[in-house]
């Protein structure tokens, strides 16, 4: 496999991205959070308190698993300012091939999240129409 020759100006803009959508998965988590309270406070029946509480769990996860995906971001974007500022001269001529596996499997958890986190908004989605 070759090596995926990469810039800092690249994986920042990619920093940004990921960091900016995740966020923005995490507000969206706190409106459906809303969303499971006026259920909550509509229904008393036991399968609908099952499904809230099916939902309440899968949202603490997916924030979770949220606030690691950002923190593990954050932390690679601070390694690589600390590297431009000590390597300010040719920062946007330099590869960084040694952050390309770094990079793809970070491409990949958000992916991965991504789709994991439709699927979960579709079976909410359908959980509202019924109950909202």
């Amino acid at each position: 496999m070759a090596t995926k020759h990469i810039y800092l100006s690249d994986l920042h803009f990619d920093h940004k991205v990921w960091t900016r959508t995740l966020t923005f998965f995490k507000e969206e988590l706190e409106l459906y959070n809303g969303y499971l309270a006026e259920v909550a406070s509509r229904w008393t029946d036991k399968e609908v308190k099952a499904e809230l509480e099916h939902f309440q769990n899968q949202f603490h996860i997916q924030n979770n698993h949220l606030d690691t995906l950002i923190h593990e971001i954050k932390v690679h974007e601070e390694a690589l300012v600390k590297y431009a500022k000590e390597h300010e001269t040719a920062i946007d001529h330099v590869y960084f091939d040694d952050h390309s596996k770094h990079h793809e499997a970070t491409h990949d958890k958000v992916d991965t999240f991504k789709k994991i986190y439709d699927e979960l908004k579709v079976e909410f989605k359908k959980f509202l129409s019924k109950y909202l």
